[in-house]
């Protein structure tokens, strides 16, 4: 089967036109990949430097630290609660008193009128 060449010419060109695409295709996808890339080193390098111990302590032990004296502060919240509770009940018992003795000085101030 032979080919005219004017055929030959043109599955020539076509050929080197789709090669040239296909070229292109591949250094566009290359550059964006490249560009992809250094914007995740970018990312990583800003995510190791937050998580990076700027100290001579150990982040574990900074947490661990934290969370014992937590406990503290709970601790202490509890013992406030408490306290405000018994105050409360203080209050309460003050102002039955008071309102006892202001019927019996109303009662003795109406009774000797």
């Amino acid at each position: 089967m032979t080919v005219e060449p004017s055929v030959q010419v043109a599955l020539v060109s076509a050929g080197g036109a789709i090669t040239a695409a296909l070229a292109g295709v591949l250094v566009e996808l290359v550059r964006r990949q490249g560009a992809q890339l250094a914007e995740v080193r970018e990312h990583a390098q800003e995510a190791r430097e937050q998580v990076a111990n700027s100290h001579g302590t150990n982040l574990r032990d900074d947490l661990d630290r934290v969370i014992d004296r937590l406990g503290l502060v709970l601790d202490g919240q509890q013992h406030h609660s408490s306290e405000l509770a018994d105050l409360r009940r203080e209050i309460a018992h003050e102002r039955t008193e008071r309102l006892a003795v202001a019927e019996r000085l109303d009662s003795h101030l109406n009774s000797t009128n």
